[in-house]
């Protein structure tokens, strides 16, 4: 009003996502923060200006990890730390376990690990349908739509390819373990829904069928990460749990099949 400038700046403090943070640790030490990312937490705010500037992850106005990270691990922005140690994603409605770096010599040392593909990841998803291959692999290029950011499998991608075993099944939906290869963004979600056995509750790929439930969000997990540690290069595991609502979407699918 009259020219002036107002700028809203958000305290993260008031997010209930920083009140819970400690309860998300798998593991700490001088090296390495693992922790067991919950469902509808951002990584980082939309856009490039908190590469630029970390504090704008700070007075972004929806939870974002990147400025939570900030504010009860601080010393994640010195010592040539960059993006506050965050070294790979998960999407915002996908839950588990998620690597972070405390220091700079950890931090390449992960982002090599991603690069050239020596870490084990596996994820669980609960699919619709049953896949008739109980152990099918996909090896098909994905990339995003022209003019769209969904991203869709097609012969002018990137490489991408991804293991699967059907671990349980219910009625029209299946319990499924997912090993990608390749780390490509959507990547186990677009290859489910090449099988015809979209993720549940993937609004891109997904499609609510009549007398079938339907989640309040994405049911896929990163379920556990086998790799060498960046301090000791000793090999570790770390294994998030599924979560409740993980747990009790599939609960109501498994009661469907009785």
């Amino acid at each position: 009003r009259g020219g002036e400038r107002v700028e809203a700046v958000f305290s993260q403090a008031q997010w209930d996502y920083g009140q819970d943070f400690e309860s998300w640790v798998l593991h700490e030490d001088k090296q390495l923060l693992v922790l067991a990312k919950p469902a509808g937490l951002l990584m980082h705010p939309l856009g490039n200006s908190w590469l630029e500037s970390a504090e704008a992850a700070l007075r972004e106005p929806q939870p974002n990890l990147a400025g939570l990270l900030q504010r009860v691990r601080p010393e994640l922005l010195k010592g040539g730390i960059s993006r506050c140690g965050i070294v790979h994603r998960l999407d915002r409605q996908t839950s588990g376990v998620l690597l972070i770096a405390k220091t700079a010599s950890a931090q390449q040392a992960l982002m090599d690990d991603f690069k050239f593909r020596r870490m084990r990841k596996l994820y669980r998803a609960i699919v619709r349908g049953v896949p008739a291959d109980k152990s099918p692999r996909v090896d098909a290029p994905i990339g995003r739509k022209p003019g769209h950011r969904r991203v869709i499998v097609t012969p002018f991608g990137k490489p991408a390819e991804t293991a699967f075993k059907v671990v349980a099944t219910g009625k029209n939906a299946a319990l499924v373990e997912a090993r990608p290869v390749t780390g490509r963004t959507h990547q186990i979600r677009a290859h489910l829904a090449l099988l015809g056995h979209p993720v549940m509750g993937d609004v891109e790929f997904d499609r609510k069928t009549e007398g079938q439930p339907w989640p309040s969000r994405l049911m896929l997990h990163a379920y556990k990460v086998e790799l060498a540690h960046p301090g000791t290069s000793k090999p570790v595991s770390f294994t998030a749990e599924l979560p409740k609502d993980f747990k009790d979407f599939w609960a109501r699918c498994r009661k469907k099949a009785g």
